[in-house]
């Protein structure tokens, strides 16, 4: 005598497996790859801090944190004698004309920018991090005008991403 209800069964198996397995793939399938963009030397994005008098954020300079270095508020803040490492912002002159740089803190860099889209090259251990923790910093510069000096139709676009990649390499040959 032939059992019939177990072949059935097994059928019925089959083709629920079969189904499921179909469904995982699909699910697995749909599911988007989250591209990273590694930043070589900079990177300038928009809508950062904003300025009184503007509608718009102020244009970013965002560069990879060296963390076996000195907190980079810090170097600015003593190489500029500002006296204090939290909200740091300054003035330099350069060419006779004067300008207002302000550092970004961790927390406002990951208010006004997805940073989790970059990816980071240069990670630590934690016995290793001397300074800041923070994966990325960003600078914004203004002109006495409070004019974006970062923008992409600013006359002082030139001068003040020469500025900003010597601030860099200063910070990272410590």
């Amino acid at each position: 005598m032939k059992m019939f209800h177990v072949e059935r069964l097994f059928k019925t198996l089959y083709s629920k497996g079969f189904l499921v397995f179909i469904m995982g793939m699909l699910l697995v399938s749909c599911i988007t790859p989250r591209h990273t963009v590694e930043i070589q030397d900079y990177i300038l994005l928009e809508n950062g801090k904003e300025v009184l008098g503007k509608d718009k954020g102020l244009t970013a300079f965002i560069f990879e944190n060296n963390p076996r270095k000195i907190a980079f508020s810090q170097f600015a803040a003593n190489k500029y004698g500002v006296g204090s490492y939290t909200d740091v912002n300054y003035e330099v002159t350069i060419g006779g004309d004067k300008f207002r740089v302000f550092v970004y803190e961790n927390a406002e860099l990951e208010k006004y920018f997805d940073v989790s889209q970059f990816m980071v090259t240069k990670a630590e251990t934690d016995s290793n991090i001397n300074g800041s923790t923070a994966r990325f910093i960003a600078l914004s510069m203004i002109n006495s005008q409070n004019e974006d000096c970062l923008t992409e139709h600013s006359l002082y676009k030139n001068i003040a991403i020469t500025y900003l990649k010597n601030l860099k390499d200063e910070f990272n040959n410590l």
